[in-house]
């Protein structure tokens, strides 16, 4: 029996980095660091959830990867941030025990929430963005 894939397939370190590229200011500077955080999520997240049930190291990795993401994202003094990231936790372990699977496309608000803190921008235009570099991220890998 072949497993299920319940996390993102593209990295969304890429995403971000790619959506927050040519930011104005110091938002390829934040960008980078919440695209760090974001990939050290999102390692924590798959080692919970990526396939079934995960075992006791696999918990104790993806405990890890948390506290990685919590650490880097901290550097930044955003309170908004780790708002952000506990929703994002919160939401796709939440789709998981309902049975579903988490995509890209599935935290694409919660991401385009990280972008609007970064650029100022519209959600809208932040869904924007993580939309086009979701696709891009696809295609290249």
């Amino acid at each position: 029996m072949e497993a299920v894939r319940r996390t993102p397939g593209v990295s969304l370190r890429e995403v971000f980095s790619h959506a927050a590229r040519g930011l104005p200011g110091a938002g390829d500077r934040r960008g980078g660091v919440v695209a760090e955080a974001l990939g050290y999520l999102q390692e924590g997240f798959g080692a919970h959830y990526a396939t079934g049930v995960a075992t006791d190291e696999a918990i104790l990795v993806g405990d890890h990867a948390y506290a990685r993401a919590v650490e880097t994202i901290a550097r930044l003094d955003e309170p908004r941030f780790v708002g952000v990231a506990s929703r994002m936790i919160r939401d796709g372990a939440g789709e998981i025990s309902r049975g579903g699977a988490v995509s890209a496309g599935f935290w694409t608000p919660h991401l385009a929430q990280l972008l609007g803190i970064i650029s100022g921008e519209s959600e809208e235009r932040s869904q924007r963005r993580i939309r086009a570099a979701i696709e891009e991220v696809a295609r290249a890998g």
